[in-house]
């Protein structure tokens, strides 16, 4: 009778419970690994996860488009009212052109 190449039952279920412990802890680790890799790009961006955050982040937005403030003192930068800065870029624009239009 010729002999058969077979693995025991005991290598079979120790593998299959190897296997069975990785997934777990994948499952565990990566929405961990997810939930803070969302939360450090959110803070970069600057986007809020409640309703009143949105609020607040938007209200900041529109405080920071609508007033003069310093950028960069020593170099001179200055961030311009959006207003103003349409206005500034709409006369720059009508210089290049000659004079010509609005």
């Amino acid at each position: 009778m010729a002999e058969r190449d077979t693995l025991p039952v005991s290598t079979l279920l120790g593998s299959l419970a190897a296997l069975v412990a990785g997934a777990a802890l994948l499952a565990l680790l990566v929405p961990t690994w997810y939930r803070t890799q969302e939360s450090a790009l959110r803070a970069e961006r600057g986007w809020a996860s409640t309703p009143a955050e949105t609020k607040q982040v938007k209200s900041s937005q529109a405080e920071r488009l609508a007033h003069y403030a310093w950028i960069d003192k020593q170099k001179g930068v200055v961030a311009l009212p959006i207003e103003r800065a349409m206005e500034l870029s709409r006369e720059e624009l009508s210089k290049a052109q000659g004079g010509q239009g609005r």
